[in-house]
This record gives structure tokens, C-alpha cells and sequence, in this order.
């Protein structure tokens, strides 16, 4: 009767460590298509600031001192902040983070850096919380059920290995 006890704790803890793995991967899944989403947003801004100043040299006209612009240039700039605030999410739901010197992907628990060999710093335990995750809803407007999230997932994994 021990033998099936043990057996029963041993597929309930692997059951505990691929749903929190699905889960992650779901929320990496959500993660990376607001980035995309984020990066098509620039993109547009890039072909706003292009088609601005193009039309001001059709018009012969000086474009250094235009406030358009430089609006554009700070909405890319906030864009480009809240990628790297959704990398940094990424990072962490996968147990890494950057070296604080050479900015390699390193493991959240080492202490140097295996590419430079940079001490980092502790990462205090209030920080390692789990990042806050926009719902499918927020997202997409609508809601997908858990299975299409885990192929969407599976298939942003394989998408990444890809590349």
C-alpha cells in the first residue's frame, strides 16, 4: 500500500510541475504577442515620422525644429520601455535574467556571471514575484479556453527555437 502512496505523491508533484509549466508557457505565449503587437506599433510610428518628413522635404521646408516629430520619437520611446519591461517578464518566467555588466542571459540564482564573471546581485525575494499578466480578453478580446493556450504556447516555443 506504501508503494501506491508514493506513487500517488510522485504523479500528483509532477501533475503540480507541468501545470505550472503549462501556465508559464501560456503566460509567455501572452507576453510575446503584446510585444509583437508593441513592435507593430512602432513600426507605424517609424512610417508616420518617414512619411512627415518626407512630405516637409516635398514642400521644401526644414524639419529640424518640428514637435511632431519629437512626439513620435518619445511614443517609440515608450513603446520600446514596455518591450523591455515584457522581456524582462519573459526572462523571469523562464528563471533568467541579464548580467548587470555585459547584459548575457544568465540563470535568476547565479552569483557571477559565466560570460564575463561579473558578481551579481541578490535578487531579493520581494522582487522575484510573478510578473502581473494582461488576460487573453485584455489582449485579443476575446477569451480562449486553456487547450488553445497551450498550443498557441507550444507553438511560440517553437517559433523561438527557430530563430
Amino acid at each position: 500500500m506504501e508503494f501506491f502512496n508514493k506513487l500517488g505523491n510522485i504523479a500528483s508533484e509532477t501533475y503540480k510541475k507541468t501545470s505550472k509549466r503549462t501556465g508559464d508557457l501560456a503566460k509567455e505565449a501572452k507576453i510575446k504577442m503584446k510585444i509583437n503587437e508593441d513592435k507593430g506599433k512602432i513600426k507605424d510610428l517609424y512610417a508616420e515620422i518617414g512619411k512627415f518628413i518626407y512630405q516637409k522635404h516635398i514642400e521644401n521646408e526644414d524639419v529640424s525644429n518640428y514637435e511632431e516629430v519629437i512626439g513620435f520619437c518619445k511614443q517609440i520611446d515608450e513603446i520600446s520601455e514596455g518591450i523591455e519591461n515584457s522581456l524582462t517578464e519573459v526572462r523571469f518566467l523562464k528563471g533568467k535574467r541579464l548580467c548587470e555588466k555585459c547584459s548575457t542571459e544568465i540563470d535568476l540564482n547565479v552569483k557571477f556571471c559565466p560570460e564575463c564573471g561579473a558578481e551579481q546581485p541578490e535578487i531579493p525575494v520581494e522582487e522575484a514575484v510573478e510578473p502581473e499578466v494582461l488576460e487573453n480578453e485584455e489582449i485579443a478580446g476575446d477569451s480562449n479556453t486553456e487547450d488553445e493556450e497551450v498550443k498557441e504556447a507550444e507553438k511560440v516555443k517553437d517559433e523561438d527555437k527557430k530563430e
